[in-house]
């Protein structure tokens, strides 16, 4: 939860974090308008999320070297809007992967590790994106589920086509598709 020109922005953490505790959204709803106090990570808080960039710079290694057209919008600078307007230009202009994409709806704001080009018709042109994120856990979680899903649904808005996969990265190198469903209306 952070607030940028007086509008509060939610993310897939805040909306996790309501699913595990309502009372830790209050606590954040607090904390947005008169900060509270923080405790200092731990070396082990510290030592984790060190080996979670690590795990997350090797695999964009990789996709660097299996895909020619690849784009860092955390590099592109700026704030949270000039990062959503580069994410929805790189996806109009078809790279193949975007690291750090930014994307917004309303005051719903997601960060998703990569977007990666498929081959799939859109209103972008002959490709559409499917969400790709990286995890240092060893198996998959609901909570990363819903996470994917935050910035899928996200994503579908921009490209005006819902993505059919996301996958997750695991710790142990083990890739984890996982298909989405979509529910049309239908009329009796």
């Amino acid at each position: 939860m952070q607030k940028r020109d007086g509008v509060a922005l939610y993310s897939a953490s805040d909306l996790v974090n309501y699913l595990e505790c309502e009372h830790l959204t209050s606590l954040d709803l607090i904390d947005l308008e008169t900060p509270l106090p923080r405790t200092e990570d731990s070396d082990e808080a510290k030592l984790i999320q060190a080996k979670g960039y690590s795990h997350e710079s090797a695999f964009f290694e990789q996709l660097k070297q299996r895909h020619p057209r690849v784009i860092d919008i955390a590099a592109t600078g700026g704030g949270n809007a000039q990062k959503v307007a580069a994410t929805t230009q790189a996806m109009r202009d078809g790279y193949d992967i975007i690291f750090q994409a930014t994307l917004q709806e309303g005051c719903l704001i997601g960060h998703a590790d990569f977007l990666r080009k498929a081959s799939i018709p859109s209103e972008l042109g002959s490709w559409s994106y499917e969400v790709l994120d990286t995890k240092l856990s060893r198996s998959p979680k609901a909570k990363f589920i819903i996470q994917l899903a935050f910035y899928s649904s996200m994503v579908g808005k921009v490209q005006g086509v819902e993505p059919q996969l996301m996958m997750s990265s695991l710790g142990t190198k083990v890739k984890r598709p996982i298909a989405l469903l979509t529910m049309h209306a239908t009329s009796a």
